[in-house]
């Protein structure tokens, strides 16, 4: 679903929505992808629009290892006591009740389509952004990270914070619209005009593709 043309003037005569580009070295996170956001009898699943994403995510990630771009993974977790849940249990019966994203069950572990390859990091997260409490920020300045391409569940929470977090550290964060996640599509093309507005480039996937190789040829061709 599109937003309305009205928005859509609004907003381009106010002058967002410019293209920010890719920079010179990038890194491909797959958010939360997770038995309990993609698997039909979770509590809190997206698994329609999570089954017709994974292809997607599948063919970016595949031509990422083939570039030889960086690929994280994160899960969104709960320690097993929930001394950690936090305002979670205020918002959400799923973590109200106990019953979602708890480390060490099956709920939590990412889906068996998205499994991690050898060497590939994972990053444990609390709270929704990827960076927030995490290691993730090490991971991207050891490597001079600029920018970061962000795909999974979902838009409008935990990619969606990701993505923020990155534009504040001044990472530019490129999101393919074929490789989200959410629950409803009205909410996730809401999130994704936003953020293409303000904060992102949401681009097609095969833009995204050819971007990267363009990006690891000329690397290539400069060393």
């Amino acid at each position: 679903m599109d937003q309305p043309n009205d928005a859509r003037s609004l907003y381009q005569q106010q002058g967002f929505g410019l293209r920010m580009g890719f920079g010179e070295r990038a890194a491909l996170i797959i958010v939360d992808m997770q038995n309990d956001f993609t698997d039909p009898s979770a509590q809190t699943n997206a698994s329609r629009s999570a089954q017709e994403a994974i292809p997607h995510i599948l063919r970016l990630r595949d031509v990422c290892r083939e570039l030889g771009v960086p690929v994280f993974y994160s899960r969104g977790i709960v320690h097993p006591s929930r001394i950690d849940e936090g305002l979670w249990q205020e918002k959400s019966i799923g973590h109200r009740d106990g019953i979602v994203q708890i480390d060490g069950t099956w709920g939590a572990e990412i889906c068996d389509e998205l499994r991690p390859g050898p060497g590939e990091i994972v990053i444990n997260k609390h709270k929704p952004s990827v960076f927030y409490g995490s290691d993730f920020d090490v991971y991207m300045r050891s490597q001079r990270i600029d920018t970061l391409v962000i795909c999974g569940s979902s838009t409008s929470g935990c990619v969606r914070a990701t993505a923020t977090d990155a534009f504040m550290r001044e990472i530019r964060p490129i999101i393919p619209r074929e490789c989200q996640v959410d629950r409803d599509p009205a909410v996730m093309e809401a999130n994704l005009f936003d953020l293409d507005s303000k904060y992102a480039d949401v681009i097609a996937m095969d833009e995204g593709i050819e971007q990267l190789r363009n990006l690891i040829g000329a690397a290539r061709a400069s060393s």
